[in-house]
């Protein structure tokens, strides 16, 4: 009988929720919030102006694809409000922390002989190669340019979701991999799309505004072990950030329909470097505004405040 009795009031705690504490519930589990709350952050009232920077939204939830017909959605489209000839957009990607793992890691800093450095941003950008007679698509040159990293913005490889929590696996990387592929995909999908429409001067930067926290953590390769590859926790300095970068590399099938022209050689390293490597932005949310009035103190988008 008490049995019986404690399985009633189990279903009463169920139907107990109201309508709205139901619809609280599913609209908290998706990102949709998130991406609404941004938006309203970024998008001033009516007859205003963002007082500190020129950034302002073009578009959201702008659906793209490739040639191949992998799709996605860009969750929203910054461009710079300026009178220059280079239209600079921002490719924004929303992603919450996982419920679990609410701190993003980066790490690695590495110098390779030839391949990416840490001491450079890689920004996709297209202009037209050649004189253009308004017929047909134009021919564009479309490269990765690389220029020089700024210390208040500093460039890793590598991150990790952690979790506090012992008797659980401590980390994870679905969270920031999925970001990054997303954000990396609807950048080249906005590319396909721009030449369809006959854009001659592209500059597009891939950004990640996520709600975790953000973290660096740095160490001499010396202090790991090479039997274990593991490392200890005294040999670690962490640092909280409120942005950073990462020199992402992107798939081979999106590299293969980037457009990008120029590079023939069999060097893997000047490949890489040349044809799949995209600097991915991540920013911590809540300094969203501070960071575009950054972004746009850092590249040529406008003439210097």
């Amino acid at each position: 009988m008490t049995h019986s009795r404690n399985i009633s009031q189990n279903q009463k705690a169920e139907v107990a929720l109201t309508p709205e504490e139901v619809v609280a519930l599913a609209l908290n589990e998706q990102g949709y919030l998130f991406h609404h709350k941004l938006i309203q952050v970024l998008q001033p009232p009516s007859g205003k102006s963002n007082s500190k920077h020129d950034w302002f939204i073009e578009a959201s939830e702008v659906p793209v694809s490739l040639p191949n017909g992998s799709e996605t959605r860009v969750d929203i489209v910054l461009r710079h409000n300026t009178k220059q000839e280079s239209p600079w957009r921002v490719v924004v990607e929303c992603k919450r922390a996982a419920r679990d793992f609410k701190q993003w890691v980066f790490f690695a800093d590495n110098n390779y002989a030839k391949g990416p450095s840490p001491n450079c941003y890689y920004i996709e950008r297209a202009d037209l190669a050649r004189a253009w007679d308004g017929q047909g698509e134009p021919q564009l040159s479309h490269y990765a340019e690389a220029s020089s990293a700024n210390i208040d913005c500093p460039v890793f490889d590598f991150g990790v979701e952690t979790l506090l929590k012992r008797d659980k696996k401590v980390s994870a990387t679905e969270a920031i991999e999925d970001s990054f592929r997303q954000v990396t995909l609807g950048q080249a999908g906005l590319v396909y799309k721009l030449c369809r429409a006959r854009a001659t001067i592209i500059r597009l930067i891939p950004l990640v505004v996520t709600t975790a926290e953000l973290m660096s953590a740095h160490f001499e390769a010396d202090n790991v072990s090479l039997n274990r590859g593991t490392i200890q926790p005294k040999d670690l300095k962490l640092e909280p950030r409120k942005w950073l970068a990462v020199n992402y590399r992107i798939s081979d099938l999106v590299s293969h329909y980037s457009g990008f022209t120029g590079i023939q050689t069999t060097s893997i390293a000047e490949q890489l470097v040349a044809r799949q490597v995209r600097t991915v932005f991540v920013v911590q949310a809540e300094y969203i505004q501070p960071f575009l009035e950054w972004l746009e103190k850092h590249f040529p988008c406008a003439p210097q405040r």
